[in-house]
């Protein structure tokens, strides 16, 4: 299993899943709806970055006349990231994920900033 961090330019991953007969993660979006139909079996589920919801809000606060300066953090708690199901590679353990996405949103488990 592999996941990369290269978004589109990542294919070479897929295609070096394909050749081991294993699978990878993708990133940024969905990428198993936008690879090359060979690799798409490859990838078990992808990364979502959910710009569209960072897009709103700052749309929203623009137009409402409340726009802050600084960082704003889209983690899943604020909806700014996701994993894609496309293809039924994580159907099995969906439901694990979501409790697992759920204890992370409530602060039962921590994830950690930065690595050691």
């Amino acid at each position: 299993m592999v996941y990369h961090a290269a978004g589109g330019s990542g294919s070479g991953v897929f295609e070096a899943a394909k050749a081991a007969k294993g699978l990878a993660i993708g990133v940024d979006s969905d990428q198993a709806k936008t690879a090359a139909a060979e690799l798409q079996g490859v990838i078990m589920t992808s990364m979502i970055k959910k710009v569209d919801v960072a897009v709103f809000d700052f749309l929203k606060s623009f137009s409402g006349g409340t726009v802050k300066s600084g960082t704003t953090i889209y983690d899943l708690k604020a909806g700014g990231v996701d994993y894609s199901t496309t293809g039924g590679q994580v159907d099995d353990i969906k439901t694990k994920l979501d409790e697992y996405k759920q204890k992370i949103i409530s602060g039962e488990i921590t994830v950690p900033e930065k690595t050691s």
